[in-house]
């Protein structure tokens, strides 16, 4: 890891737990283990930090994605890639997309950063209701209708089975973040979506 990598790190670690206001130069450069002039050599401030924490948390979601074959457009190609979704891919995706929300460190306590700082920061607000609210909402209402125009789904409001589809995800997402252990999560997150199936779509899970 370089010094570089090594201060977004334990940046995003102190922002998470005290909040930006809350950690000083001098104290991530402590936690670095430099001195907190040779911290500008790699930062011109910590509003530089944390942008940079943001471009990291992005450009491990995408790496992520595309590990997974997840479409990182909202746009036809996206639609068309799940146009043959059933039931049990519904039921991996959102598996593999919580799993990583969750148990990914870095995802988790930026998470944390975003919630806290939402109020002081248009960025975290933007990016808050980006990657946990309009685009997961967006994404899903696309596999909808792909999987209605599939055949495997009813035909009801695409937009209104997102909500009812990520509404308990989100919840769940929050409580992991109070402490409720992962794997309990997991079984609810399970139970959800096998619910959801059998009111929506057409074929059974497994």
């Amino acid at each position: 890891m370089t010094t570089k990598e090594k201060i977004i790190i334990e940046s995003l670690k102190l922002f998470s737990k005290k909040g930006y206001e809350g950690v000083s130069m001098r104290e991530i450069a402590g936690v670095v283990g430099i001195k907190g002039a040779s911290l500008y050599n790699h930062f011109s401030g910590k509003e530089a930090i944390f942008r940079a924490i943001f471009d990291e948390m992005t450009k491990r979601y995408n790496a992520f994605a595309m590990a997974m074959h997840i479409p990182t457009a909202q746009d036809e190609q996206t639609v068309a890639f799940y146009l043959g979704a059933d039931p049990d891919t519904l039921l991996h995706f959102a598996e593999d997309l919580f799993g990583f929300f969750c148990q990914d460190d870095f995802m988790a306590m930026f998470r944390k950063l975003l919630v806290g700082e939402q109020h002081r920061s248009p960025m975290a607000a933007e990016m808050l209701k980006q990657y946990y609210l309009d685009a997961p909402v967006l994404f899903q209402k696309q596999i909808f209708e792909g999987m209605q125009a599939h055949g495997s789904m009813a035909g009801f409001d695409a937009g209104v089975m997102a909500l009812h589809f990520y509404s308990p995800i989100y919840y769940l997402l929050c409580q992991f973040d109070l402490g409720c252990p992962y794997g309990e999560c997991l079984d609810q997150l399970q139970w959800h979506i096998q619910d959801f199936c059998k009111v929506y779509t057409k074929q059974p899970i497994g």
